[in-house]
């Protein structure tokens, strides 16, 4: 399990806290929680294990929690209304994959696993009844 990432984000509508963090071996998840005033108010995971078929290397989660938590914190600078305006907790996670990768894949370029997991959530945003 690696260390987390946690910052603090700084908006007109008052200060949030983004954690990041690697659920460990046993639990291949990257887990990002969104505080306002002690509360949970967005949850994002990246299910890794089920999305690449096997083991990956303590640099490659390190690339995809980095790259999870620079999106979300863009997402909460950004003012995104999406997770202001429920009341109640929103979860956006990434499905695993149809099939499973050959293998770890290398390290991958920090854009575009933003990329690609911005466009995946944006769709399942649009998809989600309200």
């Amino acid at each position: 399990m690696l260390p987390g990432l946690n910052t603090d984000v700084g908006v007109d509508k008052g200060a949030y806290h983004v954690q990041t963090e690697d659920l460990g071996e046993k639990n291949p998840i990257i887990l990002t929680l969104v505080y306002k005033g002690g509360a949970v108010v967005l949850r994002e995971r990246l299910e890794y294990g089920e999305i690449f078929g096997g083991k990956l290397s303590a640099p490659q989660i390190k690339t995809l929690m980095e790259a999870q938590h620079r999106r979300v914190m863009r997402r909460v600078a950004a003012g995104d209304a999406a997770f202001e305006s429920d009341a109640h907790l929103r979860e956006a996670s990434v499905p695993p994959s149809p099939r499973p990768l050959s293998g770890p894949p290398a390290s991958p370029a920090p854009d575009l696993v933003d990329d690609l997991i911005e466009e995946y959530l944006r769709a399942h945003r649009q998809a989600t009844p309200r």
